[in-house]
C-alpha cells in the first residue's frame, strides 16, 4: 500500500472518530416520560433571573428611572409609530396621567406603559368618539405595579390633547414586547424547566408568552402581581409544560404540566396575517350599520370584548342597548398539592390556580377576544363579521351576525376557538350565542363565556318563575340555571319587561337543536354603571374560582334595580368532552381519504329573548 493511500485511510478512520464522538457528546438527551400531574416549584433562589440580560437591562433602567425622579417607564421606540411617539410625549407630560404614580406619602411607584396604539372606538366614551371622529386618535395603557392599577388614556394627536383618562383598580393590561420576551427570557433561562426537559427549551417550541395567569391563594390569584404562562407543546407526548412566569418579582413561580389529549394535528400549521389594516379601519375604528326583516343596529369588532351589537330596534323600538361576549373563562382540573405561594406566567397567559375541595385544584385563564391589531385579546378576529340567513323548511326566518376568533396555530392543541353569534328573528327574538370551537390544551376542560346584555334604556323590570309565578327582583341578584324546577309554559325562566315591551328569557337546555348539551347558566341582573361594561372591559374576575363568575364585583347588596336601567349577565358553563363519538368543544385533524381534514365538534350556549308584546 502507498503512503499516500495509508494516510487517507489514517485520516479517514480519525473523522469517523471524530464525527462518532461529536454526535454522541452533543445528542441531547430525550425528554422523560411526561407525569400529566406533575407541578414543579422552585428550588433556587429567585435571584439567579437577575443575571437573564433582559432582566438585568430592565431592572437598571427602573433604577435610572426613579434615580431621576421619574417612575413611568416608556415603550421603547422600537415598539412605536410616529403618532405613537407624539402620544407618548404627551402622556409622560400630562399630571392627571401622572397623579396615580406616588404613594400617598409621596414615593414613587414603579410604572410601565404598556401599549400605545390606535384608539378603537368600543374604549371610547361617546364625547371622545364624537372628537375622534374626523382626527387621529391613540389609546395607550399603564400599569401600576405597586397599586396593580391600569390606566387608559385616549390621546389626540393631532391636536396634542388628553381627552379621556380612566383607571381601572386591580385589573391588568396586556404587557409591553419588551416585558413579553423577558417572560420567554426567564423560562428559557429557568433552571427548573431545563431539569424538567432534560436541556434548553427553545423559543419556538413555546407559545402564549403574553397570556396573563394567576395562581389561587398567591399573588397572582389575588392580582396584586401581573403573571404570563409561556407553554412549550410537546405534541408526540400528548403534554404541555406551563412556565408560569411573575413578571412582578421577575421569577418562575411555578411550573405545571398539563395533558393535551390526542391529536394527529401537525406541528406545523401555515399561519395567515392577522394583522388586517382592513378590518381594523372598517370595524374596530368605527361602527357599522345593517337593516333587515325590521331589525336595524350598528356593530363592531372591540378590542377584548369581542363583537358587539349597539342600538338595535326592531320596528323601530329600542330592544337591545349593547351584547357582547366579554370574555371566556378557561379552567383546567388538576391532582395532587401546589405551593401557591408565587404568581405564575405561562406563554404569556397569566396562570391561576385554585385549591379545589380535596386532592385536586384548578387551574387556566381567562381568554378575550378582539380586534387583530392593537387589541388587548389574545383570540383575534379571523376575518370580517358575517352576516347569513336562518331558514327553516326552505323559508328565511331570520340571519345572524357572527365573528370568528381564534389563534393563529388553531387547531393545535394550546390553541382556541371562539365564535360570537347573534341571531334575529322576523317575530322580534333575538338569541346572543357563544360558540366554543376547541382545542385548548387538554380534555377536562370548564368554558364559561362571560355574555353582558343590556336591553331597552331605563324604567325595568326583572322577573323569575318560581312556585308557579313571576317573582319581581328589587335589588341586584344572581340565580343558577341548574337549580330551576320549573319554567313558564316550560321555556322561559326569566322576563324583562319595560312600559313599551318586553322579553320572556328562554335559557338553552338543548331544545334549539344545535347539539348543544344546555347552558347550566348563572344569571346576574345589575344597575347600569359606565364603568362596568360600557367601555371595554379588561379581564374580567378569576378564570378558575368556579363558585364566582367575576360578575359579583359589581353587585351591591341593597342597589335597587326596580325601574331603572337593569344590565344582564349571563354565564353559561361547559365542560368539554375529547372521547370518541361524544367529543365536544373539540377540534382535531384527522387523516380522510388520504388527506389532513380539521374536524370540529362545537359547543353552543346562550339564551334566546322572545317578545312578550306590545305593553
Amino acid at each position: 500500500m502507498k503512503r499516500e493511500q495509508k494516510i487517507a485511510i489514517a485520516i479517514l478512520i480519525i473523522g469517523f472518530i471524530a464525527i462518532t464522538i461529536y454526535w454522541f457528546s452533543n445528542t441531547k438527551k430525550p425528554i422523560p416520560k411526561l407525569d400529566t400531574e406533575k407541578i414543579i416549584l422552585p428550588k433556587y433562589n429567585s435571584s439567579i433571573y437577575q443575571n437573564v440580560p433582559e432582566v438585568k437591562e430592565y431592572i437598571d433602567d427602573i433604577k435610572r428611572l426613579l434615580s431621576q425622579g421619574k417612575s413611568v417607564l416608556p415603550l421603547n421606540s422600537s415598539e412605536l409609530d410616529s403618532n405613537a411617539k407624539v402620544a407618548q410625549k404627551i402622556l409622560l407630560q400630562n399630571q392627571e396621567f401622572l397623579s396615580d404614580t406616588r404613594s400617598n406619602n409621596g414615593k414613587l411607584e414603579h410604572n410601565d406603559i404598556m401599549t400605545i396604539r390606535p384608539a378603537i372606538i368600543s374604549a371610547m366614551s361617546k364625547e371622545t368618539q364624537k372628537i375622534c371622529k374626523n382626527i387621529t386618535c391613540y389609546q395607550a395603557t399603564k400599569y401600576n405595579f405597586v397599586t396593580n392599577t391600569t390606566t387608559r388614556a385616549i390621546v389626540d394627536v393631532d391636536n396634542k390633547k388628553v381627552l379621556q383618562i380612566d383607571r381601572y383598580r386591580d385589573k391588568q393590561p396586556d404587557i409591553s414586547q419588551r416585558l413579553k420576551k423577558i417572560a420567554q427570557a426567564i423560562a428559557l433561562y429557568s433552571p427548573e424547566v431545563k431539569e424538567v426537559l432534560g436541556g434548553t427549551p427553545k423559543l419556538k417550541d413555546m407559545s402564549m408568552a403574553n397570556v396573563r395567569s394567576s395562581v389561587n391563594n398567591s399573588p397572582c390569584e389575588n392580582k396584586n402581581h401581573l403573571c404570563v404562562a409561556p407553554t412549550f407543546s410537546y405534541h408526540d407526548k400528548e403534554k404541555a409544560l406551563w412556565a408560569v412566569i411573575d413578571l412582578t418579582d421577575m421569577k418562575l413561580a411555578i411550573a405545571k404540566w398539563a395533558g393535551l389529549g390526542k391529536t394527529t394535528t401537525p406541528s406545523c400549521i401555515a399561519e395567515r396575517t392577522l394583522q388586517n389594516r382592513l378590518i381594523m379601519q372598517k370595524y374596530c375604528q368605527q361602527n357599522n350599520h345593517y337593516e333587515s326583516m325590521g331589525w336595524k343596529f350598528d356593530y363592531r369588532i372591540t378590542g377584548s370584548d369581542g363583537l358587539e351589537i349597539i342600538n338595535a330596534y326592531f320596528k323601530n323600538k329600542e330592544v337591545i342597548k349593547s351584547a357582547k361576549i366579554v370574555d371566556w373563562h378557561v379552567a383546567y382540573r388538576g391532582l395532587g398539592d401546589v405551593d401557591t405561594s408565587t404568581e405564575s406566567i405561562v406563554a404569556g397567559r397569566r396562570i391561576e390556580y385554585v385549591k379545589g375541595k380535596n386532592s385536586d385544584f384548578y387551574f387556566g385563564y381567562n381568554d378575550a377576544m378582539g380586534c387583530p391589531m392593537f387589541s388587548t385579546s389574545v383570540v383575534l378576529s379571523f376575518n370580517a363579521p358575517q352576516i347569513k340567513d336562518i331558514v327553516k323548511n326552505n323559508k328565511k326566518i331570520g340571519f345572524y351576525i357572527t365573528q370568528d376568533f381564534r389563534n393563529p396555530k388553531w387547531p393545535m392543541a394550546c390553541n382556541y376557538r371562539y365564535e360570537n353569534r347573534f341571531e334575529f328573528y322576523k317575530d322580534g327574538s333575538f338569541r346572543v350565542v357563544g360558540v366554543n370551537k376547541g382545542r385548548g390544551c387538554g380534555d377536562n376542560a370548564v368554558y364559561r363565556p362571560v355574555m353582558r346584555i343590556d336591553v331597552f334604556n331605563g324604567d325595568e323590570e326583572f322577573y323569575k318563575y318560581q312556585n308557579g309565578s313571576w317573582q319581581k327582583w328589587l335589588v341586584e341578584n344572581r340565580d343558577f340555571q341548574y337549580k330551576a324546577k320549573e319554567y313558564y309554559q316550560d321555556k322561559y325562566l326569566y322576563k324583562i319587561v319595560s312600559k313599551k315591551r318586553g322579553y320572556y328569557i328562554e335559557p338553552n337546555r338543548g331544545q334549539f337543536k344545535d347539539n348543544s348539551r344546555g347552558d347550566n347558566a348563572t344569571l346576574f341582573a345589575t344597575l347600569f354603571k359606565e364603568s362596568e361594561g360600557a367601555e371595554d372591559l379588561l379581564t374580567l374576575g378569576s378564570c378558575c374560582k368556579l363558585d364566582e363568575d367575576g360578575v359579583e364585583q359589581f353587585m351591591s347588596q341593597n342597589e335597587t334595580i326596580d325601574k331603572k336601567d337593569i344590565v344582564l349577565w349571563y354565564v353559561p358553563r361547559i365542560k368539554n368532552d375529547s372521547r370518541k363519538g361524544d367529543e365536544y368543544c373539540w377540534a382535531d385533524t384527522v387523516i380522510e381519504n388520504g388527506n389532513l381534514v380539521i374536524k370540529i365538534y362545537p359547543c353552543i350556549v346562550g339564551a334566546k329573548f322572545v317578545p312578550i308584546g306590545d305593553k
